[in-house]
């Protein structure tokens, strides 16, 4: 049973590891803080991929008064060499007595053997302080250790009627300014955002997030866009910034695209990617993109597209962004085409989240169900 002050620091932590949300993927969100008969004296966090650990920054900052204070940490600390030393080790250096974890790293080469060291040492340790929270703010790295794929948020805007446009595929704007300025602020918190290829060539879309995001500064979100043969139009408007575009296509069309873009200049990359069954592999796409180090991707584009992540089993999180319109005409898109489900037992279901009034709109978030 936790303790009242554990909650409230670890809360603290929490707080702190949320500052580097735009830097230290694919890593996990870490906050620390050490805690002197009911005061704070040192506290940190995870600021960038590859460089130190909370626990040293919350160390370094307390000093000698590490010594029989309690240490309140998100994750649990490790105990192994990797891009830097195990911080285990040096929490006994310092001379902390107790250590609060909020979640043990579910990372196998670190799990349960930074507590098992603490104990051994004759360290008190708690855990599951607050676990869940620590596990929804770091979703997309949890996703990347146990499946290999990053943490998948399909987002959609569509009228009453489920159109994405019109019948003569005309889309903006479906939705109101505060609505794309929440779009734009949800691009910022994902590694990279992705659209499809009828999105790419109909829209000419720029994946713009805030100009002042600390996001821009880390480069990121990266620009995933699936092409077809005829490849990048050189003046598309995702060329028009540094950060990288990452160029998705079949494999049968590789030497189509070397031909047509020998020239391309800019933060650009190719991807190539198998097919299965007529479509790109999405499993295989989302595998090579956590390799690259997305942990947590936004997916942007039409029903087609939709269709191939949530059969694919590939959606986790779900926005749902609905405008107080109608479109009508059955040859207007939907938000999800493709077969669809045979029966209404086989719907996607998802748990929902929040319920957000935009304007005049109304925003949906839900997570998907576990059947």
């Amino acid at each position: 049973m936790s303790r009242p002050q554990d909650e409230k620091w670890m809360r603290w932590a929490l707080a702190l590891a949320a500052k580097g949300r735009f830097t230290v993927s694919p890593n996990p969100m870490v906050g620390a803080c050490v805690v002197l008969n009911g005061k704070l004296v040192g506290s940190g966090y995870h600021e960038k991929f590859g460089g130190s650990h909370a626990e040293p920054h919350a160390l370094l900052k307390a000093g000698e008064k590490s010594k029989g204070a309690t240490l309140y940490v998100t994750l649990e600390p490790c105990a192994t060499w990797q891009k830097t030393p195990p911080c285990a080790p040096l929490i006994k250096e310092k001379g902390i007595k107790e250590v609060v974890i909020g979640l043990l790293d579910p990372n196998p080469l670190n799990h349960g053997k930074g507590v098992r060291y603490l104990r051994e040492q004759g360290i008190a340790v708690r855990c599951g302080i607050l676990g869940d929270e620590v596990k929804k703010q770091n979703e997309g790295f949890l996703k990347y250790i146990s499946e290999k794929r990053p943490f998948v948020t399909l987002k959609m805007a569509q009228t009453l009627d489920g159109k994405i446009a019109t019948r003569e595929g005309l889309s903006r704007w479906i939705s109101s300014p505060p609505s794309r300025e929440f779009v734009h602020r949800l691009r910022a918190e994902h590694d990279a955002v992705l659209v499809g290829k009828n999105t790419f060539y109909q829209d000419d879309p720029r994946l713009t997030v805030p100009k002042d995001s600390p996001a821009l500064i880390a480069g990121k979100p990266w620009k995933v866009v699936m092409i077809s043969g005829k490849g990048c139009p050189s003046k598309a408007r995702v060329l028009r910034d540094d950060r990288l575009t990452i160029l998705v296509f079949s494999e049968k069309h590789l030497k189509e695209i070397c031909r047509n873009m020998n020239d391309r200049k800019g933060s650009v990359m190719f991807l190539p990617v198998k097919e299965k069954k007529g479509q790109l592999n999405v499993r295989e796409l989302l595998e090579k993109l956590a390799s690259m180090g997305i942990t947590k991707l936004l997916v942007e584009g039409g029903g087609e597209l939709a269709w191939s992540f949530l059969e694919g089993g590939c959606v986790d999180r779900v926005i749902w962004i609905v405008a107080p319109k109608i479109f009508g005409g059955r040859f207007a898109k939907t938000s999800v085409e493709g077969l669809g489900v045979r029966s209404p037992q086989k719907a996607f279901h998802f748990h929902a989240k929040n319920f957000l009034q935009s304007g005049g709109d109304w925003i949906f978030e839900g997570y998907l169900k576990k059947k």
